[in-house]
């Protein structure tokens, strides 16, 4: 599941530039994009601050996943 809201707020952005603002790889940055990995706690708080959106919308998979 693609995280609209975050690519949105890369918007004319590459994801190299995202990924080099948070010290992350490119490839790290993609994944959070598609969804295959979550960024730890402390990169979506400040995410939440930089985009003004909960991480709770941002990330809205991770929070609202169905207990198995």
């Amino acid at each position: 599941m693609k995280r609209q809201k975050l690519i949105d707020f890369r918007g004319n952005k590459t994801q190299a530039e995202m990924a080099k603002e948070y010290g992350v790889s490119q490839q790290t940055w993609s994944y959070w994009e598609i969804g295959t990995f979550t960024p730890p706690p402390h990169i979506m708080k400040r995410l939440e601050d930089d985009v003004g959106i909960p991480m709770e919308e941002i990330f809205f998979d991770v929070f609202n996943q169905e207990s198995r």
